[in-house]
Protein backbone atom coordinates (compact mmCIF):
# COMPACT_ATOMS: atom_id res chain seq x y z
CA UNK A 1 0.00 0.00 0.00
CA UNK A 2 1.09 3.64 -0.72
CA UNK A 3 0.20 6.52 1.16
CA UNK A 4 -0.11 10.51 0.57
CA UNK A 5 1.10 11.81 4.17
CA UNK A 6 3.55 14.47 4.16
CA UNK A 7 5.22 12.37 6.93
CA UNK A 8 5.55 8.19 6.85
CA UNK A 9 6.57 5.86 9.24
CA UNK A 10 7.32 2.83 9.23
CA UNK A 11 7.27 0.01 12.10
CA UNK A 12 10.13 -2.39 12.16
CA UNK A 13 9.50 -5.97 14.50
CA UNK A 14 12.39 -7.35 16.23
CA UNK A 15 13.33 -9.76 18.71
CA UNK A 16 11.09 -10.01 21.80
CA UNK A 17 7.66 -8.09 20.19
CA UNK A 18 9.87 -4.72 20.56
CA UNK A 19 9.24 -2.66 17.95
CA UNK A 20 11.37 0.49 16.45
CA UNK A 21 9.77 3.00 14.75
CA UNK A 22 11.12 5.54 12.11
CA UNK A 23 10.41 8.32 9.32
CA UNK A 24 11.30 6.93 5.83
CA UNK A 25 13.37 9.74 3.92
CA UNK A 26 11.52 12.13 1.53
CA UNK A 27 10.86 11.11 -2.11
CA UNK A 28 12.79 12.88 -5.24
CA UNK A 29 11.37 14.04 -8.21
CA UNK A 30 13.22 13.32 -11.28
CA UNK A 31 12.77 14.53 -14.70
CA UNK A 32 15.11 12.18 -16.84
CA UNK A 33 15.68 13.13 -20.47
CA UNK A 34 16.67 10.57 -23.21
CA UNK A 35 17.54 10.92 -26.74
CA UNK A 36 16.98 7.56 -27.32
CA UNK A 37 13.81 5.81 -25.87
CA UNK A 38 12.26 3.57 -27.44
CA UNK A 39 8.16 3.65 -28.53
CA UNK A 40 8.40 0.12 -28.41
CA UNK A 41 8.51 -0.85 -24.56
CA UNK A 42 6.74 2.15 -23.83
CA UNK A 43 3.69 0.63 -25.54
CA UNK A 44 4.59 -2.91 -24.49
CA UNK A 45 4.81 -4.14 -28.52
CA UNK A 46 6.89 -7.28 -27.83
CA UNK A 47 6.33 -10.62 -26.24
CA UNK A 48 6.05 -9.29 -22.57
CA UNK A 49 6.12 -12.81 -21.35
CA UNK A 50 9.09 -13.62 -23.49
CA UNK A 51 11.35 -10.33 -21.53
CA UNK A 52 9.39 -9.79 -17.92
CA UNK A 53 12.99 -10.49 -16.81
CA UNK A 54 15.20 -8.82 -18.86
CA UNK A 55 12.69 -5.74 -18.78
CA UNK A 56 11.88 -6.06 -15.01
CA UNK A 57 8.16 -6.24 -15.51
CA UNK A 58 5.11 -7.53 -13.17
CA UNK A 59 2.61 -9.17 -15.51
CA UNK A 60 0.66 -9.36 -11.97
CA UNK A 61 0.55 -5.27 -12.16
CA UNK A 62 0.50 -4.54 -16.06
CA UNK A 63 -3.47 -3.57 -15.87
CA UNK A 64 -2.62 -0.47 -13.91
CA UNK A 65 -0.52 0.57 -16.78
CA UNK A 66 -1.99 4.15 -18.81
CA UNK A 67 -1.56 4.89 -22.60
CA UNK A 68 -2.23 8.18 -24.57
CA UNK A 69 -1.74 9.64 -28.05
CA UNK A 70 -1.99 12.16 -29.98
CA UNK A 71 -3.93 9.38 -31.99
CA UNK A 72 -6.00 8.04 -29.81
CA UNK A 73 -7.04 4.96 -31.53
CA UNK A 74 -3.34 3.88 -31.94
CA UNK A 75 -2.45 4.49 -28.27
CA UNK A 76 -0.98 1.15 -28.35
CA UNK A 77 1.21 1.39 -31.04
CA UNK A 78 3.15 4.51 -30.41
CA UNK A 79 5.60 3.38 -33.21
CA UNK A 80 2.52 3.86 -35.42
CA UNK A 81 1.69 7.26 -33.86
CA UNK A 82 5.16 8.63 -34.65
CA UNK A 83 5.61 7.70 -37.98
CA UNK A 84 1.70 8.60 -39.33
CA UNK A 85 2.64 12.03 -37.16
CA UNK A 86 5.83 13.00 -39.51
CA UNK A 87 4.13 11.87 -42.40
CA UNK A 88 1.15 14.22 -42.07
CA UNK A 89 3.08 16.81 -40.62
CA UNK A 90 6.27 17.87 -42.37
CA UNK A 91 5.68 17.30 -46.20
CA UNK A 92 6.08 20.53 -47.19
CA UNK A 93 9.51 20.56 -45.30
CA UNK A 94 10.94 17.89 -47.26
CA UNK A 95 9.89 19.06 -50.43
CA UNK A 96 11.92 21.91 -49.78
CA UNK A 97 14.86 19.93 -48.94
CA UNK A 98 14.24 17.78 -52.03
CA UNK A 99 14.32 21.13 -53.63
CA UNK A 100 17.21 22.19 -52.49
CA UNK A 101 19.92 19.34 -52.76
CA UNK A 102 18.91 19.22 -56.11
CA UNK A 103 19.39 22.55 -56.66
CA UNK A 104 23.07 22.53 -54.60
CA UNK A 105 23.65 18.89 -56.49
CA UNK A 106 23.49 17.27 -53.30
CA UNK A 107 20.70 14.86 -53.56
CA UNK A 108 21.97 12.92 -50.48
CA UNK A 109 20.70 15.80 -48.28
CA UNK A 110 17.51 15.10 -49.27
CA UNK A 111 15.24 13.27 -46.43
CA UNK A 112 12.16 10.98 -46.30
CA UNK A 113 9.06 10.97 -42.91
CA UNK A 114 11.03 8.14 -41.47
CA UNK A 115 14.60 9.64 -41.79
CA UNK A 116 13.25 12.48 -39.91
CA UNK A 117 11.86 10.37 -37.23
CA UNK A 118 14.76 8.55 -36.58
CA UNK A 119 17.01 11.21 -37.23
CA UNK A 120 19.68 12.10 -33.84
CA UNK A 121 18.10 15.88 -34.09
CA UNK A 122 15.09 15.26 -35.46
CA UNK A 123 13.37 12.20 -33.31
CA UNK A 124 11.29 12.76 -31.04
CA UNK A 125 12.61 13.51 -27.58
CA UNK A 126 11.71 11.55 -24.27
CA UNK A 127 11.71 12.59 -20.69
CA UNK A 128 10.94 9.86 -18.14
CA UNK A 129 9.20 11.30 -14.93
CA UNK A 130 9.10 9.65 -11.69
CA UNK A 131 8.35 10.22 -7.82
CA UNK A 132 10.41 8.73 -5.31
CA UNK A 133 11.82 5.32 -5.65
CA UNK A 134 10.82 1.21 -5.21
CA UNK A 135 10.19 1.52 -1.51
CA UNK A 136 8.52 4.86 -1.25
CA UNK A 137 6.34 6.13 -4.17
CA UNK A 138 2.51 7.06 -5.28
CA UNK A 139 -0.13 4.88 -6.28
CA UNK A 140 -0.71 4.26 -9.58
CA UNK A 141 -4.08 6.92 -8.59
CA UNK A 142 -2.12 9.40 -7.26
CA UNK A 143 0.90 9.22 -9.77
CA UNK A 144 -1.66 9.26 -12.97
CA UNK A 145 -3.30 12.29 -11.20
CA UNK A 146 -0.14 14.08 -10.84
CA UNK A 147 0.82 13.48 -14.77
CA UNK A 148 -1.80 14.94 -16.01
CA UNK A 149 -1.56 18.01 -13.86
CA UNK A 150 2.14 17.99 -15.46
CA UNK A 151 1.41 17.48 -18.99
CA UNK A 152 -1.67 20.54 -18.71
CA UNK A 153 1.29 22.61 -17.18
CA UNK A 154 3.39 21.96 -20.19
CA UNK A 155 0.80 22.57 -22.85
CA UNK A 156 0.03 26.12 -21.20
CA UNK A 157 3.87 26.65 -20.94
CA UNK A 158 4.69 25.97 -24.45
CA UNK A 159 1.74 27.43 -26.06
CA UNK A 160 1.67 24.92 -28.84
CA UNK A 161 4.93 24.56 -30.08
CA UNK A 162 5.84 21.36 -28.16
CA UNK A 163 3.43 18.59 -29.43
CA UNK A 164 3.17 15.21 -26.93
CA UNK A 165 2.66 12.50 -29.27
CA UNK A 166 2.60 9.63 -27.03
CA UNK A 167 3.06 8.98 -23.12
CA UNK A 168 2.78 5.53 -20.89
CA UNK A 169 2.60 5.17 -17.39
CA UNK A 170 4.35 1.93 -16.63
CA UNK A 171 2.91 1.02 -13.00
CA UNK A 172 4.12 -2.72 -13.68
CA UNK A 173 8.08 -2.00 -12.82
CA UNK A 174 10.20 -1.30 -9.30
CA UNK A 175 8.61 2.27 -9.30
CA UNK A 176 5.78 4.14 -10.90
CA UNK A 177 7.03 6.30 -13.73
CA UNK A 178 5.50 8.07 -17.10
CA UNK A 179 7.73 7.74 -20.87
CA UNK A 180 6.77 11.16 -22.82
CA UNK A 181 7.18 11.70 -26.27
CA UNK A 182 7.65 15.01 -27.76
CA UNK A 183 8.33 17.09 -30.84
CA UNK A 184 9.50 21.07 -30.64
CA UNK A 185 8.00 22.84 -33.94
CA UNK A 186 7.96 26.10 -34.75
CA UNK A 187 6.67 27.74 -38.43
CA UNK A 188 9.13 28.63 -40.99
CA UNK A 189 8.24 31.17 -44.26
CA UNK A 190 9.18 29.23 -48.29
CA UNK A 191 9.88 31.39 -51.12
CA UNK A 192 6.71 32.22 -51.70
CA UNK A 193 5.99 33.53 -47.94
CA UNK A 194 4.27 30.55 -46.99
CA UNK A 195 4.25 29.11 -43.51
CA UNK A 196 5.73 25.11 -43.38
CA UNK A 197 6.16 23.55 -40.41
CA UNK A 198 9.77 22.53 -39.04
CA UNK A 199 11.40 20.73 -36.23
CA UNK A 200 13.64 22.92 -33.72
CA UNK A 201 13.52 22.89 -30.02
CA UNK A 202 15.51 26.49 -30.01
CA UNK A 203 13.20 28.23 -32.12
CA UNK A 204 10.32 26.25 -30.88
CA UNK A 205 11.13 27.90 -26.98
CA UNK A 206 11.62 30.88 -28.69
CA UNK A 207 8.30 31.02 -30.40
CA UNK A 208 6.84 29.80 -27.29
CA UNK A 209 7.89 32.63 -24.82
CA UNK A 210 10.86 30.88 -22.89
CA UNK A 211 13.30 33.16 -21.74
CA UNK A 212 17.31 32.69 -21.87
CA UNK A 213 18.40 31.83 -17.93
CA UNK A 214 20.50 35.34 -18.36
CA UNK A 215 18.78 37.45 -21.21
CA UNK A 216 21.45 39.84 -21.24
CA UNK A 217 24.21 37.42 -22.02
CA UNK A 218 24.75 35.52 -25.07
CA UNK A 219 23.24 32.03 -25.62
CA UNK A 220 25.43 29.06 -25.51
CA UNK A 221 25.88 25.86 -23.83
CA UNK A 222 24.87 27.37 -20.19
CA UNK A 223 22.80 30.05 -20.94
CA UNK A 224 20.06 28.43 -23.27
CA UNK A 225 16.28 28.08 -23.20
CA UNK A 226 16.60 24.31 -23.00
CA UNK A 227 17.93 25.16 -19.15
CA UNK A 228 14.89 27.36 -18.23
CA UNK A 229 12.38 25.16 -19.84
CA UNK A 230 13.63 21.92 -17.37
CA UNK A 231 13.60 24.53 -14.57
CA UNK A 232 10.29 25.26 -15.05
CA UNK A 233 8.65 21.89 -15.42
CA UNK A 234 10.96 20.46 -12.31
CA UNK A 235 10.18 23.16 -10.39
CA UNK A 236 6.64 22.69 -10.97
CA UNK A 237 6.49 19.06 -11.18
CA UNK A 238 7.68 18.81 -7.59
CA UNK A 239 5.14 21.52 -6.32
CA UNK A 240 2.42 19.86 -7.99
CA UNK A 241 3.54 16.73 -5.70
CA UNK A 242 3.84 18.77 -2.47
CA UNK A 243 0.61 19.75 -3.16
CA UNK A 244 -0.91 16.35 -2.90
CA UNK A 245 0.43 16.57 0.25
CA UNK A 246 3.81 13.99 -0.67
CA UNK A 247 7.18 14.57 1.39
CA UNK A 248 9.17 16.25 -1.29
CA UNK A 249 13.20 16.47 -1.28
CA UNK A 250 13.64 19.76 -3.29
CA UNK A 251 17.33 19.70 -2.82
CA UNK A 252 19.45 19.81 -6.13
CA UNK A 253 21.99 16.88 -7.24
CA UNK A 254 25.38 18.10 -8.57
CA UNK A 255 25.78 15.25 -10.13
CA UNK A 256 26.08 15.75 -14.69
CA UNK A 257 22.70 15.53 -16.85
CA UNK A 258 22.55 10.79 -17.19
CA UNK A 259 20.88 9.60 -19.90
CA UNK A 260 18.09 7.30 -19.52
CA UNK A 261 20.36 4.13 -19.75
CA UNK A 262 23.33 5.82 -17.43
CA UNK A 263 20.89 7.45 -15.42
CA UNK A 264 19.18 3.97 -14.43
CA UNK A 265 22.24 2.23 -13.19
CA UNK A 266 22.92 4.88 -11.63
CA UNK A 267 19.16 4.69 -9.80
CA UNK A 268 20.52 1.13 -9.04
CA UNK A 269 23.73 1.99 -7.10
CA UNK A 270 21.95 4.29 -5.47
CA UNK A 271 19.67 2.14 -4.28
CA UNK A 272 22.13 -0.44 -3.47
CA UNK A 273 24.02 1.99 -1.16
CA UNK A 274 20.26 3.01 0.64
CA UNK A 275 19.97 -0.46 1.66
CA UNK A 276 23.07 -1.15 2.70
CA UNK A 277 22.69 2.73 5.05
CA UNK A 278 19.31 0.83 5.95
CA UNK A 279 20.84 -2.53 7.49
CA UNK A 280 23.57 -0.22 9.03
CA UNK A 281 20.89 1.60 10.80
CA UNK A 282 18.96 -1.38 11.66
CA UNK A 283 21.64 -3.27 12.96
CA UNK A 284 22.41 -0.12 15.40
CA UNK A 285 18.53 -0.35 16.31
CA UNK A 286 18.82 -3.91 17.16
CA UNK A 287 21.86 -3.64 19.13
CA UNK A 288 20.49 -1.30 21.26
CA UNK A 289 17.45 -2.33 21.80
CA UNK A 290 18.92 -5.78 22.62
CA UNK A 291 21.39 -3.90 25.04
CA UNK A 292 18.69 -2.29 26.99
CA UNK A 293 16.99 -5.70 27.17
CA UNK A 294 20.39 -7.04 29.02
CA UNK A 295 20.45 -4.19 31.04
Amino acid sequence: MFFTFIKIWHTISIKKKKEVTYMSEPMKVSLQRSAKGSTVHNSRNFDVEKAKKKEHIDLSRSHLNHYSAIYPELKNDFTAVEKKFYAENFKRWLEIKKERAKKQRHPERKKTAEQLRTGKVTAPEEIVYQIGDFKNAPSPKEFRKWMNEILKYNAQLTKGHCKILDAAIHNDENTPHAHVRQVWLYNELDDNGEPYLRIGKNKAMEAAGIPLPNPDAPADRRNNRLVTYTRMMREKAEELAIEMGFDINVERSKRRHLDKEDYIEYSKQQEFLKEMEERARMEKYNEKVFNDDER
